[in-house]
């Protein structure tokens, strides 16, 4: 039995890795270990699962269906292991959860919910694009994703849920001399020296589209994947940027630092919870998605559009 999950494992992150070596040292085995244990396995199934006449590395059909079924197997295993944990430390229960970069600090509020609700827990929080999400829900290493909703897959394999409408806003230190009011026209936005999420990210092509709608050319001085850099040099005061409010931390910064702006006319993506439809869900899992679909996500984002100092 042992030894059947550590086949399982091995095939797993050989599919992962598309290299035995890569595989084995993930597995901290060497490759050689690593190879006879997949040949056994071959041997013991009566079927190859591997391919290795072809150039390009990959499985044989065989073997795609015993993966898909060792990713249920360890999938399996997994939970039996958290649920014993959690029991030991008096925890209500174990979720992962993906989250797209820009909605990432909606989690603590979510957080303080569920514990509100149901009591301690673990989260593990993992933050990836859109098309990871899917993938890792896909092979069952997340219980839920918080992605854009229309990057969902169409399917009745997934259950989708909007949360709220995503929000965004110009923003910049205190001494820029932003205009009075809630508001602020692309016009006025692509004047001031932008720092902004790079172009492959689905935020920034909303913003690239509000712009070529107004007819203007903004003024970007800094492209980036991080937004923890973004976040630096609005706070250093020498960039403002076009974000969701829900990518600033929700409790800093100190009143008085960040100014904020609706973008007028700004139409965004929508933010929703998305999982694989499972009957019966696991209850935990259940649990907690019947929490987060009650909070009130936007009203919460709305208010922090109009806080200003």
């Amino acid at each position: 039995y042992d030894m059947f999950l550590k086949q399982l494992y091995y095939l797993r992150e050989i599919d992962k890795f598309k290299s035995f070596s890569k595989a084995a040292a993930a597995c901290n085995v060497s490759q050689p270990s690593l190879s006879r244990a997949i040949r056994v396995m071959e041997e013991e199934l009566g079927v190859v699962i591997v391919d290795r006449k072809r150039k390009v590395f990959g499985l044989t059909p065989e073997g795609t269906q015993i993966l898909k079924w060792g990713h249920e197997i360890l999938h399996g295993v997994a939970e039996i292991q958290n649920v014993v944990s959690l029991s030991h430390q008096k925890l209500a229960g174990a979720i992962r959860i993906g989250v797209i970069p820009t909605a990432v600090h909606i989690i603590p509020l979510l957080m303080d919910a569920v514990k509100e609700r149901i009591g301690d827990f673990v989260c593990d929080v993992l933050v990836l694009s859109n098309a990871e999400i899917i993938e890792k829900l896909n092979i069952k290493q997340l219980d839920i994703g918080i992605m854009y909703c229309e990057e969902c897959p169409r399917a009745p394999a997934f259950a989708m849920h909007e949360l709220y409408k995503e929000n965004q806003v110009l923003a910049g230190a205190a001494d820029y001399d932003f205009p009075p009011g809630d508001e602020v026209s692309w016009e006025t936005a692509g004047q001031f020296p932008l720092a902004l999420l790079n172009r492959s990210m689905r935020c920034r092509q909303f913003i690239d589209v509000g712009f070529q709608t107004a007819g203007v050319k903004p003024a970007v001085r800094l492209e980036t994947t991080s937004l923890e850099l973004i976040h630096a040099a609005i706070m250093k005061g020498t960039h403002a940027t076009i974000l969701p409010i829900s990518s600033f931390p929700l409790r800093v910064p100190p009143r008085g630092r960040l100014q904020i702006r609706r973008l007028s006319g700004f139409s965004a993506g929508s933010i929703g919870l998305v999982r694989l439809y499972e009957s019966p869900l696991p209850s935990f899992v259940g649990e907690v998605w019947k929490i987060i679909v009650k909070i009130d996500f936007e009203g919460q984002l709305d208010d922090l559009c109009r806080q200003q100092p």
